[in-house]
């Protein structure tokens, strides 16, 4: 006879479903795991042209004098990647 195994419960991060819920959630997520962050709506970054945007809503394009961003800076370390890592697979 098999031992009973009980399914782990898995409880939901407030902070992250509220967040959800008040649309503050981008499209993007810090691609280390050990800093894992999502970036927010309200998140801006700064291009070289001086404008101020959210880089997620362009992909990584500024709307201001269409530079192609490659790398992305996260905004809780400071630590820049590809942008392209930063999307969900």
């Amino acid at each position: 006879m098999s031992p009973v195994v009980d399914n782990p419960v898995i409880a939901p991060d407030r902070e992250l479903e509220d967040d959800k819920k008040a649309g503050r959630i981008g499209t993007a997520a810090h691609p280390v795991p050990a800093l894992w962050l999502v970036a927010r709506k309200e998140d801006r970054w700064f291009c070289s042209c001086g404008h101020e945007w959210n880089t997620f809503d362009t992909g990584g394009v500024c709307p201001a004098c269409i530079h192609q961003w490659t790398s992305t800076e996260c905004p809780k370390c400071g630590g820049w990647s590809a942008h392209s890592e930063w999307y969900a697979q």
